[in-house]
């Protein structure tokens, strides 16, 4: 009996992608997001489309990086205060 190939063994949908960076980063991650991040040319994101669904390419999603986002606190409280 010959064994049947799944070809969609190394694809994830968006959601667990989120889960798989969530986890490895230690912050959450939303699904929209790796739909952004796929669209992006810094970070390419090989996609597969499955009818209405998209599948992202696990090996790439695994090696993103991601920066946190550094807020500015440009005019806050500390801003009123010196006043």
């Amino acid at each position: 009996m010959t064994k049947r190939v799944n070809r969609f063994e190394n694809w994830i949908s968006a959601s667990v992608a989120a889960q798989h960076l969530s986890d490895k980063l230690g912050r959450t991650i939303q699904s929209r997001y790796i739909r952004q991040l796929a669209k992006s040319k810094r970070q390419p994101i090989r996609t597969q489309s499955l009818g209405y669904h998209q599948l992202y390419n696990r090996d790439d999603i695994l090696a993103t990086t991601i920066r946190q986002k550094q807020t500015n606190h440009k005019g806050g409280d500390s801003y009123r205060q010196a006043k």
